[in-house]
C-alpha cells in the first residue's frame, strides 16, 4: 500500500503532543521529525486550518485543537457497550472508593477508555485517553493474556519488557507464566508493577462470542490493596465485568470465572 508522506508526516506531529509536551513550537517540531522549519511551519499551519492543533499568541507555540476532542468524542459514541457499562462501572466505583477504569487494547499498549475516581484525597493520576505499557499493570497483563498467542508474541517482539520499578516483569517466560495463571482464574492483580506504590486488580469485560474486549481495572495505593480488599475488589471486580458482559450478549454454559451458570 502506497503512503502519502505529507499525511504521514502530519500524523507524526499529532502524534508528537503528549501530557509531557502539550505544547510545541516550530523549532521543537523540526527537530524531533527531521523536518525543515518551512515544511513543519507548513503542515502546523494545514493542521491549525483543520482545528486539530491551534497557535497561542502569546508564545507562537501550537498545542492540540478542538477538532481533537469532537473526534474522541465520535470515537466514544461509536463503541456502543459502553453506554451500557457506565452504570456498572459507577455502582462498583461506589461500592470499592477506589478508581475504576476501562482499558482497551490500542496497538502495541492499551488506552484509558472511562475512568471514576473515589473520594480518597490519594488516587492514581491516569488520564482518559492515556496510553499506557501491557506487560506492566493488571489491566495491561489482562489484556496481553487474552490475546492469541501469536499476536501477544508480534507485539512483545517490538515493545520488549522494559522496566518500570523494581516489581515490573522484564523475563519472557516469567510473564508467559504471569499470563497463563491470570487466564486460568479470570483476573489479573499488579502491586507497584508500572509504578511504585500502586496497585491494582483487572477483570475482562467479554464480547457476545466471548472475546475480551476490554479490562475494569480497579486503582489505588498499594497501602489500600491489603490482601482482605483484593479478596472483595476481586468480587466485586468480576460481579460487574458479568453484568456488563450479559448486558452486551456474552452467555456462556460455563462463566469465563469458573462458576457454572444457566443460559
Amino acid at each position: 500500500m502506497k503512503i502519502i508522506k505529507s499525511i504521514k508526516t502530519s500524523v507524526a506531529i499529532l502524534n508528537s503532543f503528549s501530557k509531557d509536551t502539550p505544547l510545541l513550537g516550530v523549532t521543537e517540531v523540526s527537530k524531533r521529525l527531521g523536518l525543515s522549519k518551512s515544511t513543519a511551519s507548513r503542515i502546523l499551519s494545514t493542521l491549525e486550518q483543520g482545528r486539530l492543533v491551534a497557535k497561542i499568541p502569546a508564545n507562537q507555540k501550537y498545542r492540540l485543537g478542538p477538532k481533537v476532542l469532537e473526534l474522541a468524542n465520535i470515537f466514544l459514541s461509536g463503541i456502543e457497550w459502553r453506554t451500557h457499562a457506565i452504570p456498572y462501572l459507577m455502582e462498583l466505583r461506589n461500592k470499592t472508593d477506589e478508581t475504576v477504569m476501562v482499558f482497551v487494547m490500542d496497538g502495541d499498549h492499551r488506552v484509558c477508555l472511562e475512568k471514576f475516581e473515589g473520594s480518597h484525597e490519594l488516587r492514581p493520576m491516569l488520564n482518559i485517553g492515556g496510553r499506557y505499557p501491557l506487560h506492566a499493570g493488571s489491566a495491561g497483563k489482562l489484556l496481553l493474556a487474552f490475546l492469541p498467542e501469536d499476536e501477544r508474541k508480534r507485539i512483545l517482539s517490538r515493545t520488549g519488557l522494559p522496566r518500570f520499578t523494581s516489581s515490573t516483569i522484564t523475563g519472557a517466560k516469567a510473564l508467559e507464566k504471569e499470563l497463563l495463571l491470570i487466564r486460568k482464574r479470570g483476573y489479573a492483580i499488579s502491586h507497584q508493577e508500572r509504578m511504585n506504590f500502586l496497585s491494582s486488580i483487572s477483570v475482562p469485560i467479554r464480547d457476545h462470542s466471548g472475546q475480551v474486549i476490554a479490562a475494569i481495572c480497579i486503582d489505588g495505593p498499594t497501602v489500600r490493596f491489603t490482601a482482605e480488599k483484593v479478596k472483595e475488589f476481586k468480587i466485586l471486580g468480576i460481579a460487574a465485568a458479568d453484568q456488563i458482559s450479559r448486558e452486551i450478549g456474552f452467555q456462556a454454559h460455563k462463566n469465563p470465572y469458573g462458576k457454572s451458570t444457566n443460559t
